[in-house]
Order: C-alpha cells, then sequence, then structure tokens
C-alpha cells in the first residue's frame, strides 16, 4: 500500500504545478478529464541512425478527441512498457516524443505535450491498451484510457554474410565470395569456383579499373553461371557474374542475379558491403577486410601490453599499452599511473554479459550511452566532487601518447573489431585519432 500512497501524492503534487485551479467552492484540485480512445490510424513506423523504431500513430474517441504519439522502442513492435516523454532530439527507448506528440480534444485545437506525463502499455497477442497521466505544454493535465488492435510485422534486415570465402581482382573487375553456413570453396578442373557444405554463398562481381575495391555504389555485374550434373553429385560449373547460390551436402542451386546495387563503405581496413536485389529480395551484408581488394594498407602500432579488463554496466573497458610503457596502480587513486615512452589507449565497448565478445563495434552516436554493437566514444566528465570544485575524468575510448610529457585524444569516430583464434584474441583500432592492433591472451 505504501508505494500506492506515494504514487497519489506524487501524482497531486504534479497537478499542483498546472494551470488547473484550485475550486472556489471546494478548496480541491478538480480530478483531470478521462478520454477513452479506441479509433486507431497506425502510420508507418521508421528507424532512426541508432537503430531505435519510431512508431507515429493517433487514436481518437467517438467524440472527436485525438491523440497523436510518436513512440520509441528497441522492438519492431510497441512493447509492454512505461512510456515516458523526451524530446526528439534526445531520444531512447521507452520514450513518448512530447515535441512530436499532442491532443486535441473534441472541437479544440492541438496543443503539443510535455515531459512530465508517463504512458503504461500492456499488450495481449495483437490488442494493446494504454493508460496514464499526460499534461500539454500550456499545463493542463488529462488522463488517457486507450485500447486498439494492431499487427507489427518484423522489419527486413539484410542477412549478415560472415565468411569471406575468396576474393579476385580480375581485368577490368573484382570478384567477391562471401557466405554464411558452413561453406568452403574450391576450383573444378576448368578453374571454375566449386561450393561444399550447407550455407549461402554470394559471388559478387563489380567492375574496377584496377582490380581495388573502393568505396561507393555499384551496379553490379550481371550472373551468368550455370551447373551441370554429370554424374550423381558430381558437378562441373562455368560462367562469372553475380550469383547466388544455395549449397548443401549434395551439390547447390543457382541464382543468376541480373541486378541490384552493392554500396561498398571502409574504415581503415574494415569493408562493409551491402547488396540487395528487389526481384529476388536478396539482401545480404558482410563487414570485414578484403586485403586482395584493399587500395590502401594500413600501418598499426602495435599494442603487446594488456594492463586491464574491467566489466562495468553494460560495457567492458580493456586497456592496452605498447611494449614501452610502463602502468602502475595507486590504491589510493584507484587507478592507473602511465610512465615510460609509446601509447596506451582505453577502449569502451558494449557487453550483455562484462565479457568481450567478437564482432564489429561502431562508435556510439551520443557519448555515455553505449548499445549493442558500438564502442563509447571518448569525452571529459567533470566531476563536482565540492560544491563548485570539478574534477576532470576522460569517460569513453581515449587514446594516449606519452614522451616526456602526455598528450591525449578522444576516440569519437572509426571502427573497433575483435576476433579469437582459440585463446588468442585480435583487436584492431581504426579511427582518426590512430590505427592500433592488439593479437595475444586477454590476461594481465
Amino acid at each position: 500500500m505504501k508505494k500506492y500512497i506515494i504514487f497519489l501524492a506524487a501524482a497531486f503534487i504534479s497537478l499542483a504545478c498546472t494551470e488547473i485551479a484550485v475550486d472556489p467552492l471546494t478548496g480541491k484540485y478538480p480530478e483531470p478529464p478521462t478520454y477513452a480512445l479506441t479509433q486507431l490510424d497506425m502510420q508507418e513506423r521508421t528507424k532512426d541512425e541508432n537503430g531505435k523504431f519510431h512508431f507515429p500513430f493517433s487514436i481518437s474517441s467517438q467524440a472527436g478527441d485525438k491523440l497523436s504519439l510518436v513512440l520509441v522502442a528497441d522492438t519492431y513492435y510497441i512493447p509492454a512498457i512505461s512510456f515516458t516523454g523526451n524530446t526528439s532530439d534526445n531520444a531512447r527507448s521507452g520514450n513518448y516524443l512530447c515535441d512530436l506528440s499532442s491532443f486535441s480534444p473534441a472541437g479544440g485545437s492541438a496543443s503539443f505535450l510535455n515531459t512530465e506525463g508517463s504512458l503504461s502499455v500492456t499488450k495481449a497477442d495483437d490488442h494493446y491498451t494504454l493508460s496514464g497521466y499526460l499534461w500539454t505544454v500550456e499545463g493542463k493535465a488529462f488522463r488517457v484510457e486507450a485500447s486498439f488492435d494492431a499487427v507489427f510485422e518484423p522489419e527486413k534486415e539484410a542477412q549478415r554474410m560472415d565468411i569471406l570465402l575468396d576474393a579476385k581482382a580480375l581485368e577490368g573487375s573484382v570478384v567477391i565470395y562471401i557466405a554464411s553456413g558452413t561453406v568452403d570453396v574450391s576450383s573444378d578442373l576448368a578453374g571454375n569456383p566449386f561450393f561444399n557444405g550447407d550455407g549461402k554463398v554470394l559471388m559478387l562481381a563489380l567492375e574496377s579499373e584496377n582490380g581495388k575495391l573502393y568505396p561507393g555504389t555499384y551496379s553490379v555485374i550481371p550472373g551468368d553461371f550455370w551447373t551441370y550434373e554429370y554424374a550423381p553429385g558430381m558437378l562441373f560449373t562455368g560462367g562469372g557474374g553475380t550469383n547466388w547460390f544455395e549449397v548443401r551436402a549434395d551439390g547447390y542451386d543457382v541464382t543468376n542475379l541480373k541486378a541490384g546495387e552493392a554500396v561498398v563503405t571502409k574504415t581503415g581496413s574494415t569493408y562493409t558491403i551491402e547488396y540487395k536485389e528487389s526481384e529476388s529480395e536478396i539482401w545480404v551484408a558482410y563487414t570485414g577486410p578484403i586485403e586482395v581488394l584493399d587500395y590502401e594498407i594500413i600501418d598499426y602500432v602495435p599494442l603487446t601490453q594488456v594492463v586491464e579488463v574491467a566489466p562495468g554496466e553494460g560495457t567492458v573497458t580493456v586497456r592496452l599499452a605498447t611494449e614501452g610503457i610502463v602502468a602502475t596502480y595507486s590504491e589510493m587513486m584507484y587507478s592507473y599511473t602511465y610512465s615510460g615512452t609509446g601509447n596506451y589507449v582505453f577502449l569502451e565497448l558494449y557487453s550483455a554479459d562484462g565479457t568481450l565478445a567478437a564482432g564489429s563495434y561502431k562508435a556510439c552516436a551520443v557519448p555515455g550511452w553505449v548499445q549493442e554493437g558500438e564502442f563509447g566514444t571518448g569525452f571529459q566528465y567533470d566531476y563536482e566532487y565540492a560544491p563548485g570544485m570539478f574534477w576532470p575524468i576522460d569517460m569513453g575510448s581515449t587514446w594516449f601518447s606519452l614522451d616526456g610529457a602526455e598528450t591525449k585524444t578522444y576516440i569519437t569516430d572509426g571502427i573497433v573489431t575483435v576476433s579469437y583464434e582459440g585463446e588468442v584474441c585480435t583487436i584492431t583500432l581504426e579511427s582518426s585519432a590512430a590505427n592500433a592492433k592488439f593479437v595475444g591472451k586477454l590476461t594481465v
């Protein structure tokens, strides 16, 4: 019962901050009006650059009251959670965007919402209920009781192809073989590719004057590949261009792709290739190095020492250093001091369980807010240890150079890649701040 008393007290305090007047006859605040809304007008959902889904919709009453909302969530459907107000330039999952949401009572004009409100959503299969108190920017409070049915289809996304089978520089073109599953490639007697295993392969052919792969948008070279089974389970293959293979133990099927675009981007030595062909609905993406086609060789600073691997709340921080650096832990300051000559780096990476998982990590969009597949960008946080007295703290990912004097550079862009071969971990940083690589065991 105590929780409910506190909640009601908070609700009345909030109402006291609005323009609702005290009734002169009773001396009490009037109960905010309640609107029952059931008629749904759902607009097309969108996805922002941070991977969050935005759900714009309006819900009305038969009398003509209308609430327009934009909800933000991690899931492709509206989840059963509580949504609180925020602005669109600072949107988080679990927010309604007050500057894009409004309410208009029947016969009245629309007013934007402010951030004081809260909406609770429940969900049973495709049936939703929505309830809570909201405030307009004029400070007028009202209660919403809504129910509606809505069906959300999963978002179609690119299929991740995590295997680079082969890449070739030819005269005037390049051919890249990327795959998923358990597939390998060999050549038949005529030198044509032959696939074994179980999975899918994209044979991507792009025009290139010098046999290098540059960032840009490419129209693919049309596929003209065929297979001939000259004995049970034995295929003779031929042709080229862009083709899609469905590989299985007893052979494979091939689809010649005649159209579609491949978008190539590159950060450091890490390529991202996304190919989409609407007619066949093939949509795939690959992220990783393609050394044989790389037009630029990167000189990495070798990191040889593991100073610390520290799990955090939703992150793990890895501190690495070059050979000439000495790191000493200070019990008094609860931190490391560094001496010598060389470089050291703090890398804050997303982690669901405190361990460092293999994968590619891009720079987070908001410093201090690290999401899945991201690393924390560097920034200075001024900790107020006494009124008006601040202590600067380096947060996120930061690159340091030490040679008598220390210089630091916050890492705000680029990509960090992590891979494992047994117990040996490879961590590669590619950014405008520095390009560096660690290969070894993550033990101190």
